[in-house]
């Protein structure tokens, strides 16, 4: 992996314009520039509302999730969906784009650069399934019918944006980076409800990443809280992206699942410049953050992965959003992340 690329773009950003992002982007991430997200210039800008703009029979209020049953011709916009996932052209995915802030400078940054890479975030199959209910308040995952829609809505969303990355620049390889919040209750929600096995958990994650594959990108899973990581190395992700600042050591309990992750080309984000607070960033250091990532890498490796794929096919990132931090503590957390990136050691 080159040292330009072992920085993963991700979180909120604190910018209130787009030319003030635009040239954070090109500073930091001109090589593997992402969709950012900006609240503080766009309040009710939110994945959720990118991920699930104009699918039919899904509305949003106050964050939650909503299906309606009773919306007018659902059944036929519903077939419409279908024909639009089956059969992904250009014209059929258009009814479903979604639009943000950020949107037209980030196809402006792809046309001039033309990156090898790039990222955009989307919220996950299995998040989405816990958070969507209908108007009784009853969560649909159980239910397959919802869960098609689940996966065509997200997959969709996914080729669309990819398609469009593809007719700025051909050669850019896109990765959906699918958030994924809530996959520490994967456990929680087999136990209290046994139509929903581990199997079909796999599955919803499984179909979403195989979409994007048919469309020649990559598909990563991203999660910040403690989780089992086998649910999407077993799905068939590219990349995984998790908390290494709190949760160290997540994977070393799979280092055998994770090593075949590694040898099958998979990648770890190990998200380790904490962005909790404003007393963390402003003590950290370069150096006290790249020891803490080499005493980090080196727990999994002693735990039995390669040594020489855990270096690798390593990159870093912050710890999550960071809008909510002074403009210059977030600038000091995006900056760390990119120069440890390039102080990951290459093993030959």
């Amino acid at each position: 992996m080159k040292k330009s690329f072992r920085c993963l773009p991700t979180g909120d950003l604190p910018y209130q314009t787009d030319k003030a992002a635009t040239r954070m982007m090109v500073k930091l991430f001109e090589n593997i520039p992402f969709l950012a997200n900006l609240p503080d210039a766009s309040p009710d800008e939110t994945l959720i509302k990118r991920t699930l703009m104009n699918i039919p029979g899904v509305f949003i209020k106050d964050k939650k999730i909503l299906f309606n049953n009773s919306e007018p011709d659902l059944k036929q916009k519903l077939i419409a969906l279908d024909v639009a996932y089956n059969n992904p052209s250009a014209e059929n995915l258009e009814p479903y784009a979604f639009d943000t802030f950020f949107l037209h400078k980030y196809w402006q940054i792809i046309d001039r650069i033309k990156p090898q890479e790039t990222v955009v975030n989307l919220l996950g199959p299995f998040t989405v399934s816990q958070r969507i209910v209908n108007k009784e308040g009853t969560q649909l995952l159980a239910d397959k019918y919802y869960r098609k829609i689940i996966t065509q809505a997200i997959s969709i969303k996914a080729l669309w944006v990819i398609n469009k990355i593809r007719e700025l620049s051909p050669e850019t390889v896109p990765l959906i980076l699918f958030e994924e919040p809530l996959l520490h209750k994967a456990g929680d929600v087999k136990r209290e409800n046994e139509d929903v096995t581990r199997d079909v958990i796999v599955n919803l994650l499984k179909n979403v990443i195989n979409k994007v594959h048919s469309f020649d990108a990559r598909a990563g899973v991203q999660c910040f809280e403690k989780c089992d990581w086998k649910i999407p190395i077993e799905a068939g992700a590219d990349l995984i992206s998790f908390d290494a600042y709190n949760n160290p050591n997540n994977l070393n309990i799979i280092p055998e699942q994770v090593n075949e992750f590694l040898v099958r080309g998979g990648r770890i984000n190990w998200a380790i410049v904490p962005v909790r607070n404003e007393t963390l960033v402003k003590n950290l250091t370069i150096d006290n953050i790249y020891d803490r990532f080499i005493k980090t890498i080196e727990g999994l490796i002693i735990a039995g992965t390669s040594e020489r794929l855990t270096y690798n096919r390593s990159s870093v990132s912050i710890q999550g959003d960071v809008n909510h931090l002074p403009l210059i503590f977030a600038e000091k957390a995006l900056i760390l992340a990119n120069q440890l990136g390039k102080r990951i050691p290459f093993k030959s």
